[in-house]
This record gives C-alpha cells, sequence and structure tokens, in this order.
C-alpha cells in the first residue's frame, strides 16, 4: 500500500494530503447531520483521515528531499 502512495506525484500527494486535513472535519460535520455518528466513531474516522494525509504529505517531503538533494 505504500508503494501506491509513493507512486502519486510530488505536488498532488501534497495537495491530497491538505486538503484531507482542511475539510475533512467540514465533511464530517455535514454527515453527522445525515447519520447519527457518536463521538467515538467520529474521533476514529477523523484519525484514519488524518493518518492517510500525514503518510501522503510526508511522501510528497521525502520525494522533494531526495529531488533537491541529488541537485547538489
Amino acid at each position: 500500500m505504500f508503494n501506491k502512495i509513493k507512486a502519486i506525484p510530488e505536488k498532488l500527494a501534497f495537495t491530497i494530503g491538505l486538503s484531507l486535513i482542511l475539510f475533512s472535519p467540514l465533511c464530517l460535520f455535514l454527515i453527522s447531520f445525515l447519520f447519527p455518528l457518536g463521538n467515538g466513531t467520529k474521533m476514529i474516522i477523523g484519525s484514519v483521515v488524518y493518518f492517510f494525509a500525514i503518510l501522503l504529505i510526508l511522501s510528497a517531503a521525502d520525494k522533494r528531499h531526495s529531488r533537491m538533494g541529488k541537485k547538489t
């Protein structure tokens, strides 16, 4: 699974990760109106989303770091 995350281009991975972090609380808030979710369920869903978002951002940072290191 990590290989699939690493295969995503750098800018796209960073954009997806950042948008997940910014918009997931809003989406959870809006979904909670349609389906009554408990606080524990929201926390579990949020932590899974944040985990994948951080993986995407770290993958993009790793690609950028390795690309910048090759120039010097």
